[in-house]
């Protein structure tokens, strides 16, 4: 199988010249917090944007300077199989894709999992590539704290425990990127309403709020957090995890034993590299 036969064709890019309040209101608008970003109406890439880009770069606000630049990229061409250890091996959840020095398309682990791994007929299960080593944090820990703490850890996602140790809940660097952009969103509309007014200040508040870093509140991490968190047993089958991370647009899901304890976590990572030893 190839790039061509699964990779994304309707794509959504940022383009620069840009600020990072336009690129919020491309995630308010497609729901989405990665980018491939273009130069001006071409279809010239010139870098990629991710939520783990706004969450580590708090004061910037030029999408030039908050953008990946020269990121690596994959042709219509390549095998499936071979670009799999470009993703597992750097970190990537997605590749441009490159026709003629244009952009043609984007490479995600959702497609492979969606596309691939969710319908083989392999039997194989999650136990021995699920991860043990998760990343805890307590439901009353502030915001700030959490995300220097997931900062710290190389961690995407951590979960939630509340006094008795259970898990109440999970929190993702996308959870950080919604909420910067709901403050984003929230102070728009205040400059909207305040414009106009003879001798309002409004929007000059709302503006100067803009130039800032994105500072997150001191509240609660459990405030914010995703209670209603979806699982799986370490006895699941690649094939039926791929297709619940599809359902749920989901990029980990922890693993509980049969009285609920949390006993790992499964990422889309670790179902790549744990097809990647079959043919594709």
């Amino acid at each position: 199988m190839k790039v061509a036969d699964i990779m994304t064709t309707d794509l959504v890019c940022a383009k620069v010249p840009g600020t990072r309040e336009e690129l919020f209101v491309l995630i308010r608008e497609t729901d989405l917090t990665c980018f491939p970003v273009i130069k001006g109406d071409t279809d010239e890439l010139v870098g990629i944007v991710t939520e783990t880009d706004i969450v580590n770069k708090p004061s910037e606000t030029q999408l030039a300077l908050l953008m990946t630049k020269k990121p690596m990229t994959a042709a219509k061409k390549d095998l499936i199989s071979d670009v799999i250890p470009i993703l597992t091996d750097n970190g990537f959840r997605q590749l441009p894709v490159i026709s003629n020095k244009k952009l043609v398309g984007l490479l995600t682990i959702g497609d492979i999992i969606s596309k691939v791994i969710a319908i083989a007929s392999s039997e194989k299960t999650i136990e021995e590539y699920m991860s043990n080593q998760i990343l805890g944090i307590w439901q009353e820990t502030p915001l700030p704290v959490c995300q220097k703490i997931m900062e710290f850890s190389n961690a995407e996602a951590a979960i939630i425990f509340d006094d008795a140790t259970e898990m109440v809940g999970i929190v993702t660097m996308v959870d950080f990127v919604k909420f910067f952009e709901a403050i984003s969103s929230e102070k728009r509309s205040d400059m909207t309403a305040g414009e106009g007014k003879e001798g309002s200040w409004d929007a000059v508040s709302t503006i100067i709020v803009h130039t800032k870093d994105l500072v997150l509140p001191n509240v609660p991490v459990k405030d914010i957090m995703t209670k209603e968190v979806i699982t799986t047993f370490s006895k699941a089958t690649l094939s039926e995890v791929a297709k619940k991370m599809t359902r749920m647009a989901l990029y980990q899901i922890p693993v509980v034993d049969a009285k609920g304890n949390v006993v790992g976590i499964i990422r889309d990572f670790d179902l790549l590299k744990a097809y990647a030893g079959e043919k594709i």
